[in-house]
């Protein structure tokens, strides 16, 4: 192969000889380049001329016509696909390459250097790589020369949104190259101006994609052949047809249905010891807008918090041993972390402690198109990171002294400056601190230093202290009286946890169920349903919605949702797609106003008008929506509880000749301390059956503040206790998160499945939503939802078991295997073993399930439920509607989950 000094020799009596010609095949070689490298070491892409062909032709798919136009390529590597690009399409659309001038030793495209020749030649179009864009916005005099041209195509990595905003809005035209080389391109072509939208691209017709679910409504990206395009790489498989697998993740646009952006990589999502993940792109694109870092890279796979390490630019950079300038370095970026930790969720949040400064003496290495090459790096500083978090627990409280002597005040003031530090702002003694803003992290990091204070000054064995008191005292109060009376001999409290939690049970049912407001009718009856319908964008809340609109007799639903940063309109198609249903159909009837609101404050947080409406027109009230987490308190649930007074009262202050029906949607964990294993009958039943979680202890207060409001006022409130919810009827989706698709998927990991001789009372979602709305009318105060008729655990997971290839063993054999699985594992090899077997991280509930494999209750130890009251008022539950579970329903289960690729 001729190189440059070969073909561009200046001394005329080494001229080239031509090689010889060739006539090669379309499936011969023709160009092999190599993948970029930012994830692992380059790899030798060999492309045909077939490829080059359909390459070559992609702009034919495109919006905008290429002839005539003057493209600057001086910042394109021309080894690389994006360069190939250029050269191949000069050739189909008649476009003009604007390069430098051919020269040894090259010129380095330095920002400025481009820009000027982008102006010598006159360029049309730049592309380039999105450091060069974000190095020209910071420039004045750059951005209208952009301006000049007919857009700038960014390719080989994320642009910052907030320079892509700054361009846009300064008039420049934004456009993104989306492709790889295995496949090729993969947007279309060109697109014309997308303004605010610039971070988002739509498949051209010559681009077959295959789309697998991913969370939050987002998918992984696998190509498949066709006419206009064959992966050079085939990795995976969609139905026995080879595909390319690109392992990118993409978010749908909220609005524009077929619009994608770019989340992600699904191998450079950060997967915690937790289950949560971090996505570090836009995390690190922030960072590196700082002044001061030239280049970020977030670590923490297999740990609970993240970290990161930061190269600063030359003239910052630093001995990291040196701990005056490393701190004084963090103070001067902190306003930059600052600004990313509160875009960032509250798992991904950084703390000071947590960032590395790299070294001059091993600086990092990046690819041909200058990424940082992420998976090298973090290998290269694999013992500062070990150092890190091996120190973790003694930072997080080392400014901040024990006291000399341990009472409840010196408690009082440690806790409080330990909280104080870690939420970065001071909250009252009695403040719940999972109510102002304390996420897990931060529980950890409190946890952390008040440990590691005992062990500094005492003898006691923080060894046998319950990893989550955080949670179940989760007031500086609370916490000061814990750990006092850790430290004294003799605390004096002979009141046990349980008699404490069922008196705090009692105590809020009081609270929230005094003067409920009278009832006044002022108007007639209404002549149609409105609903009121909280947590629509939760599974049942979803199908719940799809079924309430589809009635004749109801006139419009509220879908009233928390707040979040993702748009309800796109998480609401998403999940309706997802259960089945056809979220054009659904939200196209015109029936359902979003509502947006945590039902704190006066109006429960509405603007007035909105309040006023809701609470003249609604006939009935389902509350669906609670939040699920068996680590937090009786008190971190108290503004759930509330919102449930609330109801109460906008139920009660409808000017109807009756109030607003309500429904509260609760859960058999209040049945968590039965101590009999007879079918449960439908009633309310005592505090200490539900003692024992926050989850299941909220439930009761509410189940039992909705009884007092039916005995006090004309108000008529159903309480269901739902059972286990099974995939959808209709499309077999069962969120992989949850405990039996984790089971089916480590049984897979570990060939074979589990067996006993339970039985199963699972219902599938939508049939649960069909029978909540038979009970909306009923004037039974309190049912249990499961299936009428039982089947046993082999006539559900037999034919899984078939399906899979998988045998049958005694569940205690199987835990054994899953419990072995787990042993001797670091780090790395631990949250990839999660991920192939994830019921590592639901051992303790799958060892519970071991202690309760009795025949007289159901699987997962589930009470078995009385639904005698259900089936007098359901008649979605009735045997001619609705048939025993079978293998029918579980292979549809299993369909979904090798659907989204959760089961191979």
């Amino acid at each position: 192969m001729p190189v440059f000094e070969e073909l561009y020799s200046q001394d005329s009596s080494q001229a080239f000889v031509p090689l010889s010609p060739v006539k090669p095949t379309m499936d011969d070689p023709a160009i092999v380049m190599h993948s970029s490298g930012s994830t692992a070491f380059p790899k030798p892409i060999t492309w045909s001329h077939y490829n080059v062909i359909l390459t070559a032709l992609a702009p034919y798919h495109g919006e905008i016509d290429m002839t005539g136009l003057k493209v600057a390529c001086h910042a394109t590597p021309m080894f690389h696909a994006m360069g190939v690009f250029q050269t191949l399409w000069a050739t189909t659309c008649g476009s003009t390459m604007a390069v430098f001038k051919p020269q040894f030793p090259t010129r380095t495209p330095t920002p400025d250097l481009m820009m000027e020749e982008v102006m010598a030649s006159k360029s049309d179009i730049i592309y380039c790589v999105p450091s060069l864009v974000e190095a020209w916005a910071k420039n004045t005099d750059h951005v209208r020369s952009l301006k000049m041209t007919k857009g700038v195509v960014f390719g080989g990595g994320p642009l910052s949104k907030e320079v892509g905003d700054y361009l846009v809005e300064t008039g420049v035209n934004i456009s993104m190259l989306y492709g790889c080389t295995e496949v090729g391109m993969l947007n279309t072509f060109l697109s014309r101006p997308g303004g605010k939208d610039w971070e988002y691209f739509t498949f051209p017709a010559s681009v077959n994609p295959h789309l697998i679910p991913q969370e939050n409504g987002n998918v992984r990206l696998v190509i498949l052949p066709c006419q206009y395009q064959v992966p050079a790489v085939m990795n995976h498989s969609v139905s026995g047809v080879g595909a390319y697998d690109t392992n990118d993740v993409l978010s749908p646009h909220t609005k524009k249905p077929g619009y994608w952006k770019v989340y992600g990589r699904a191998d450079d999502q950060i997967m915690h010891s937790n289950g949560e993940k971090t996505n570090p792109g836009p995390l690190e694109n922030i960072l590196q807008q700082d002044p001061r870092i030239q280049t970020a890279v977030m670590f923490g796979r297999g740990r609970f918090n993240t970290g990161v390490i930061i190269e600063p630019k030359p003239e910052f950079r630093l001995d990291p041993s040196d701990s005056e300038k490393v701190s004084q370095f963090w103070k001067d970026i902190w306003p930059t972390v600052d600004r990313m930790n509160n875009y960032a969720p509250q798992h991904s949040r950084l703390f000071r402690e947590m960032i590395l400064i790299a070294s001059p003496s091993k600086p990092f290495m990046y690819t041909a198109k200058n990424n940082p090459r992420r998976h090298a790096i973090i290998n290269q500083y694999e013992a500062e990171i070990e150092a890190v978090y091996a120190t973790m627990d003694e930072s997080a409280s080392a400014d901040i002294p024990p006291p000399p002597t341990w009472t409840l005040d010196s408690a009082r003031d440690f806790v409080r400056a330990v909280v104080k530090k870690t939420l970065e702002r001071a909250v009252t003694d009695t403040d719940d601190l999972f109510q102002n803003g304390c996420d897990s992290l931060q529980a950890t990091w409190i946890r952390n230093s008040l440990l590691h204070a005992l062990r500094e000054t005492t003898k006691i064995n923080t060894g046998t202290i319950p990893g989550n008191f955080v949670y179940n005292r989760p007031t500086i109060d609370a916490l000061a009286s814990f750990v006092a009376a850790l430290t004294s001999s003799e605390s004096g409290d002979s009141i046990s946890d349980s008699e404490r939690a069922i008196t705090a049970m009692v105590d809020m049912v009081e609270k929230y169920s005094q003067n409920f407001p009278e009832h006044i009718p002022t108007v007639s009856a209404p002549q149609s349903d409105v609903i009121f319908l909280t947590g629509t964008s939760g599974r049942l809340g979803a199908c719940l919605l799809a079924i309430l609109v589809a009635l004749p007799e109801v006139s419009r639903v509220y879908a009233v949702n928390r707040k979040s940063s993702t748009p309800i309109l796109g998480r609401q198609r998403s999940i309706l797609e997802e259960q089945g249903y056809d979220p054009d159909v659904v939200l196209g009837t015109g029936k359902v106003v979003f509502v947006d609101t945590s039902m704190e404050g006066e109006n429960m947080g509405l603007p007035a008008e909105l309040y006023e409406e809701i609470r003249t027109s609604v006939t009935h009230i389902i509350h669906n929506a609670w939040p699920v987490n068996f680590n937090m308190s009786l008190t971190t649930f108290e503004p759930s509880v509330r919102s449930v007074r609330r109801l109460v009262d906008l139920a009660l202050s409808s000017p109807h000749p009756t109030p607003a029906r309500l429904l509260f949607v609760s859960s058999v964990a209040i049945l968590r301390q039965i101590d009999h294993m007879k079918p449960i009958k439908e009633g309310l039943v005592e505090p200490s059956v539900a003692e024992g979680t926050g989850y299941s202890e909220s439930k009761w207060v509410s189940e039992q503040i909705l009884a007092r409001a039916l005995n006090e006022t004309p108000l008529r409130t159903v309480a269901v206790r739902v059972g286990q919810l099974s995939g959808s009827s209709i499309s077999g989706a069962w969120k992989i998160a949850e405990w039996l698709p984790t089971l089916v998927r480590s049984s897979v990991h570990l060939q074979c499945l589990p067996d006993t001789d339970q039985q199963t009372s699972w219902i599938p979602v939508d049939v649960a939503a069909r029978a909540i709305n038979d009970m909306r009318k009923s004037d039974v105060p309190n049912m249990h939802l499961g299936h009428p008729r039982p089947v046993s655990w082999s006539a559900i997971m037999g034919p899984v078991a078939k399906s899979l290839n998988l045998p049958l063993v005694p569940y205690n054999e199987w835990f054994a295997l899953l419990e072995k699985s787990g042993e001797g594992l670091d780090a790395d090899s631990e949250v990839e073993m999660m991920h192939q077997n994830p019921g590592l991280k639901l051992l303790d509930f799958f060892r519970d399930t071991l202690d309760a494999t009795s025949s007289s209750i159901e699987a997962a130890g589930l009470p078995p439920l009385d639904v005698t009251e259900a089936l007098k008022v359901a008649p979605s539950l009735d045997s001619d509607r609705l048939a025993q579970m079978s293998g029918d329903d579980s292979l549809r289960w299993v369909g979904y989950w090798q659907k989204t690729g959760f089961l191979p």
